[in-house]
C-alpha cells in the first residue's frame, strides 16, 4: 500500500458521505486505503461510512485528542504516505489526492503537504473571508535556508510561514513515526510543522489540492470568545503573538478586522437585508474576539478552573464542535 488515508470523524453524518464519494472517485496511479477512527459518534456516521470500502477504528471520546489520535491513525497505517483529512472535509475534485502525493516524489526533504481551504457556501462571511485570506496565493515550499532569519522574524510573520492543516494534509509515515503530533490540546499541526521545519524539512502548501470546510463560528458570542482564547493561548505559547505587553495592538488588530468585514460584506451579491445584519453584527463578534485574545494572552494569570470554562476543548471532546 503506497497512501493510507485516515479520516477523523465524530458526529459527521451530514458531511462524511460526500467526503467518501469524493475519496473513491479521485484519479490516481497509486493504491490507497481508508480508515476511519470515530471517537463515539451518536448519529448515522458508522452507519453511512460503513456503506463504502473503508476500514473503521472505534475509540471512546475521552481517548480523543488531535495529535495523539493522528498518531494512532499513523502507527496502524500500511501506506507510506499517511493523508489526514476530517470527515466534513470534502475534496473538491478528482485531483485531491494526486496533488498531495506528488509533492513526495523526488525530495525526501518534504515532510508535510496541506490543501488549499474552501468556504461551504453556507458558511457566513465573517469566516468566508477569513478562510479565503489565509488560503490565498499561489504554492509555497516553505523552508529555512537562514536559521538566523527564521530566528529574527516577528512573531506574527513566523506564525504565518509555519502555517499548516491537519484539516487536509499528507505527511511522510516515517517522519511521523520517528517525529509524531504532541499531545496538546490545540494546535498540534502548527507545532508540529515548527519542529520539523527547524530539522531541516520543507513543508508545501499546495493550491492544487483542495477541500471544502468550513463551520459557522460568529453566531455565539461565548463560543467565539472561547475559540479566540484557545487560539491566542497557544500561539502566545508558542511564538509569543500577543504577549500582553503589546495589548494595545489587540485593539488595531480588531478595527482592522471590522475595517475587512466593511468592505468584503459589501462586495457580496446579496440584498440589503442581509448585508446591514452582519454590519451590524460584525463589531459585537469582534469585541467577542478581542476579549477572548485578551483572556488568552494573560491566560497563565487565570485559575485553572477559569481557563477550562473559557477553552473549546470540552465541547470538541463532547462532539458538539470540530475544527
Amino acid at each position: 500500500m503506497e497512501i493510507s488515508i485516515i479520516i477523523i470523524a465524530k458526529n459527521g453524518a451530514r458531511y462524511i458521505g460526500d467526503t467518501l464519494d469524493m475519496i473513491f472517485r479521485q484519479r490516481i496511479s497509486k493504491k490507497y486505503e481508508v480508515t476511519i477512527i470515530d471517537s463515539g459518534s451518536r448519529d448515522s456516521t458508522l452507519e453511512i461510512a460503513r456503506r463504502y470500502p473503508v476500514k473503521i477504528l472505534e475509540i471512546p471520546p475521552d481517548e480523543f485528542g488531535h495529535g495523539f489520535t493522528r498518531n494512532q491513525g499513523a502507527r496502524a497505517a500500511n501506506g507510506e504516505i499517511v493523508v489526514f483529512l476530517n470527515a466534513d472535509a470534502a475534496p473538491m475534485d478528482e485531483h485531491w489526492l494526486k496533488s498531495l502525493v506528488d509533492n513526495f516524489e523526488n525530495d525526501n526533504k518534504v515532510a508535510g503537504v496541506y490543501s488549499r481551504i474552501y468556504p461551504r457556501p453556507n458558511c457566513n462571511p465573517l469566516h468566508s473571508w477569513e478562510i479565503l485570506n489565509e488560503g490565498s496565493g499561489g504554492k509555497k515550499v516553505k523552508h529555512i535556508d537562514d536559521f538566523d532569519s527564521y530566528q529574527r522574524m516577528k512573531p506574527r510573520e513566523k506564525r504565518k510561514f509555519l502555517a499548516f492543516q491537519s484539516v487536509s494534509c499528507a505527511i511522510n509515515k516515517s517522519l511521523l513515526l520517528k517525529y509524531p503530533f504532541e499531545n496538546v490540546e490545540f494546535g498540534e499541526d502548527l507545532e508540529w510543522a515548527k519542529r520539523l521545519l527547524e530539522k531541516g524539512f520543507k513543508i508545501v502548501f499546495e493550491p492544487g489540492s483542495a477541500v471544502l470546510h468550513s463551520h459557522n463560528f460568529y453566531y455565539s458570542f461565548i463560543e467565539t470568545f472561547k475559540r479566540y482564547f484557545d487560539d491566542t493561548k497557544f500561539n502566545n505559547s508558542l511564538l509569543g503573538v500577543w504577549p500582553r505587553q503589546k495589548f494595545l495592538l489587540l485593539f488595531g488588530h480588531t478595527a482592522h478586522k471590522i475595517l475587512r468585514d466593511v468592505k468584503y460584506i459589501f462586495a457580496l451579491p446579496k440584498g440589503i437585508v442581509y448585508k446591514t445584519g452582519w454590519l451590524v453584527y460584525s463589531p459585537i463578534i469582534r469585541t467577542a474576539e478581542l476579549f477572548g485574545m485578551i483572556a488568552g494572552a494573560n491566560s497563565r494569570y487565570l485559575p485553572r478552573k477559569m481557563q477550562s470554562s473559557f477553552s473549546l476543548v470540552h465541547e470538541i471532546k463532547r462532539g458538539r464542535l470540530t475544527l
